[in-house]
């Protein structure tokens, strides 16, 4: 019986740590092996500290030499496997009632199907282990529009739209990270093949070409030339936005966010791809080149110089403007896409702050905000960080990423969702408030990291690459002279892939990759399905070991429990008190607001106007704006505070704003306004000076709850001039809202106008319970119908220049 254990320190200022271990032992059954683990660490929500998992024929499975890192693949495997189900559920749909589909499950605490989890999931390992079920999951998330409703105008005819669900303010476009589906289509149009292949390329290009046509119009700022919405996969917006945003979901709506851009980005290239293999070379051309728009876009709206890192989000402000938070998703997501080149690629990985045991998802910490993505690590994040990494060879971040999903598998017997930032414990003192064991996007990232980063599998419409990237201490990490992965089905033809470990090597650094043979042969580059015959074996030899000396940054050891320490938190965001006009002038009056805690350290202030800076490094809390007021136009302030002794920066202030003489709000019950075949119709509006305007909307949506639904009421908004000619047209969304909340602004519609009289016209776009997935969705929207309202009282004109 073959045994090996392996210790992990504790974090140095957690209170009683102690070193922990997990110990494996392997036996046989059946000529199949037997993997008995324990752990002396406390599991999340299991008492029990051993596990069991036998290996089946079928699977995939590693032989190296050593034995828990064969267990942990195997513990992957046997985690897919209890997420691989014949019926799903979630208590809005269908009252909790099983809904058939022989999809993956999210986990075992989430046990329906949600768009983004289920597309990262597939992308990092699912489309490799299961691409028949994967798709089957994944399609799930696509949806036609309910019978007898009529596809808007701009969307293709036969289109389909990708599922965004239910969230913040009642779905999209508040959130429009939906097209995080392209990840999981690129992966499994590698791995499927045949008619198989062919019908998921339909469909995926009938969704993408619908999403993303629905979104240029509802979520594409042509200012700046990215997409608004809400980031990917951190979409509790507590945890990583500023509190004064959490009841205020316009500004989410309007603000842009890295790592959405670059799913917008994915869904662009796949798209392109996908209609060239058509031969439909327009809209080939088109997405293409709104991809490359985007890349470029993206690198001037996020991208922070001094900090070596693009920014999570920027402000809702126009022209935006990058806020200083980072996340290793959107991160890795750049870096994966391409929109990072290299050399800022490996910037990017060695500058992101990281902790001991893995990545913080979000940095720096928000203050006073409990543990779930706040001061937490996420293992599929980790997993994405890894794959990025070997992308550009940067060993440290790959071996940092290495260590963490190796310790969070082996520890916890399971692949966990998330695990407290400074511990890694899966509970520590607030959170994370939800792990789950088996969370389908960790186990997709372990199995990633296998297959894909240490034995090289990279799987194409018409063949595969071998390409692994072998470190010096992963190498270290398998024991023996040979390390094997066989199980493999590739296009209905199985493989082994075989690497001959070169000795050992001191430091840091990487193997060479010396030769690839199929079946004794030697091949480069792609390996042509035509070369497969139906049992094949791939070997892999390295040649010489290449020192690397690039370095990760570590945030400085902290207090375990701590919740606002300026060394790791950002500052809370100030508050603007006072804004006061003097001779035409502007007195700005802030204060900075310092943690639960009391404590107070020194900050400095920045002053941003009407989105640009203003003023920085203000010690002083008042502020005398130098530039004069303009008489009828919208002046906006916020202020950003900056801890003086680590540099780390809050969120912006709320905006304080001034508005005299610079809004027209016109009732809808006055003069001019009608409603006529569904529209509402302001038919005479008065433009007295030409000038730059945004027009909202004043609004109350009460359909539900403000953190979820699909009935986010999304309206297109067109501008006629006295002959009747469009000067204007866009969407605008007006969110749920709080009951307590006043009249609110919808997004707003900018355009240039000349002074005459207008006539502006509100009606219906869609939103997502037009949708046939949400025909069963039990709360406003889904059972009683599409609804797509908002008690609208007027509109506002606003000058702003």
């Amino acid at each position: 019986m073959r045994e090996e254990s392996l210790s992990f320190p504790p974090y140095p200022t957690e209170p009683s740590g102690r070193d922990e271990t997990v110990e494996v032992r392997v036996g046989t059954s059946g000529g199949n092996r037997v993997f008995e683990l324990t752990t002396t660490a406390a599991r999340r929500d299991n008492p029990s500290r051993h596990r069991r998992i036998g290996e089946r024929p079928a699977d995939p499975r590693i032989l190296t030499g050593s034995p828990l890192f064969d267990a942990l693949f195997a513990q992957a495997i046997d985690d897919a496997r209890l997420n691989a189900v014949s019926s799903i559920r979630d208590g809005a749909y269908r009252h909790g009632e099983p809904i058939p589909c022989d999809c993956f499950q999210t986990g075992e605490k989430w046990t329906y199907v949600w768009t983004r989890d289920v597309s990262y999931a597939t992308h990092l390992g699912l489309a490799v282990l299961d691409p028949e079920r994967a798709a089957t999951t994944l399609l799930y998330k696509v949806s036609p529009f309910r019978d007898g409703l009529v596809l808007p105008d701009g969307l293709p005819v036969g289109s389909l739209q990708i599922v965004q669900d239910t969230g913040s303010g009642g779905s999209w476009p508040v959130s429009t990270d939906r097209v995080s589906w392209a990840f999981g289509a690129e992966a499994l149009l590698a791995t499927l093949h045949g008619a198989a292949r062919a019908a998921f390329a339909d469909t995926a290009l009938r969704a993408l070409s619908g999403t993303i046509e629905a979104d240029r119009l509802a979520a594409f700022d042509p200012a700046d030339g990215l997409y608004r919405g809400e980031q990917s996969f951190l979409d509790w917006r507590d945890q990583t936005y500023a509190p004064w945003v959490i009841d205020d979901l316009t500004t989410i709506a309007t603000s842009k966010a890295l790592s959405t851009n670059a799913c917008h980005f994915k869904a662009l290239d796949l798209a392109a791809r996908l209609a060239a293999e058509r031969g439909d070379t327009a809209a080939a051309d088109r997405y293409a080149g709104w991809a490359a728009d985007l890349r470029a876009a993206v690198d001037r709206g996020f991208w922070l110089e001094e900090k070596g890192l693009y920014a999570s989000i920027t402000t809702p402000d126009s022209p935006a403007r990058p806020v200083e938070t980072f996340d290793m998703l959107g991160l890795s997501l750049a870096i994966l896409t391409g929109i990072a080149g290299r050399e800022r690629a490996r910037r990017i990985l060695s500058a992101y702050p990281h902790v001991p045991f893995g990545a913080p998802v979000y940095y720096p910490a928000q203050p006073d905000v409990f543990c779930y993505h706040n001061r937490a690590i996420w293992p599929f994040v980790t997993a994405y960080e890894l794959l990025a990494a070997v992308e550009v060879e940067a060993v440290a971040a790959i071996d940092h990423a290495f260590e963490s999903l190796v310790r969070a598998a082996a520890l916890n017997l399971d692949n966990v969702e998330n695990q407290e930032w400074l511990t890694g414990r899966t509970w520590f003192d607030d959170g994370p408030c939800i792990s789950s064991a088996r969370q389908l996007w960790s186990v997709g990232g372990y199995l990633g990291m296998v297959t894909t980063a240490i034995f090289g599998y990279r799987p194409a419409a018409e063949g595969f690459r071998i390409a692994p990237f072998l470190t010096a201490h992963v190498r270290d990490r398998l024991g023996d002279d040979r390390a094997e992965l066989h199980g493999l089905v590739h296009h209905g033809r199985r493989f082994a892939i075989a690497l001959n470990l070169p000795p050992r090597a001191a430091g840091q650094g990487h193997f060479a990759l010396r030769e690839v043979r199929l079946n004794g042969a030697p091949v480069t580059g792609l390996v042509a399905d035509a070369l497969l015959r139906d049992d094949n074996t791939v070997d892999v030899t390295f040649g010489d070991f290449i020192p690397d000396d690039a370095g990760l940054s570590l945030i400085p050891v902290v207090e375990a429990a701590t919740h606002d320490d300026p060394h790791v938190f950002s500052p809370r965001e100030p508050r603007i008190t006072d804004l006061v006009v003097e001779d035409g002038r502007v007195r700005l009056n802030f204060e900075g607001q310092p943690p639960r805690s009391g404590r107070r350290e020194a900050l400095l202030f920045t002053v941003l106007r009407n989105g640009e800076v203003a003023a920085a490094d203000l010690s002083d809390t008042v502020w005398h704006d130098p530039v004069p007021l303009r008489p009828g136009i919208r002046r906006a302030y916020r202020v950003v505070a900056r801890f003086e002794m680590s540099g780390n920066a809050s969120h912006p202030s709320l905006e304080a704003a001034i508005e005299a003489d610079a809004v027209l709000t016109i009732g809808v019950d006055g003069a001019g306004v009608e409603r006529r075949d569904g529209r509402l119709i302001f038919a005479d509006v008065a433009v007295r000076e030409a000038g730059d305007y945004r027009l909202a909307l004043l609004y109350r949506n009460h359909s539900f709850h403000i953190q979820t639904g699909v009935t986010n009421a999304v309206k297109r908004v067109e501008v006629f001039d006295a002959e009747g000619r469009r000067v204007a047209s866009g969407i605008v969304q007006m969110p749920h809202m709080t009951p307590v909340n006043p009249l609110r602004r919808s997004t707003f519609l900018p355009m240039h106008l000349r002074a005459g009289r207008y006539r502006i016209e509100i009606d219906d776009f869609f939103n997502m319970s037009y949708l046939s997935s949400n025909a069963t969705y039990i709360s406003p929207g889904g059972m009683s119908g599409p609804r797509n309202e908002a008690d609208i009282r007027a509109l506002d004109m606003i000058r702003v220049g």
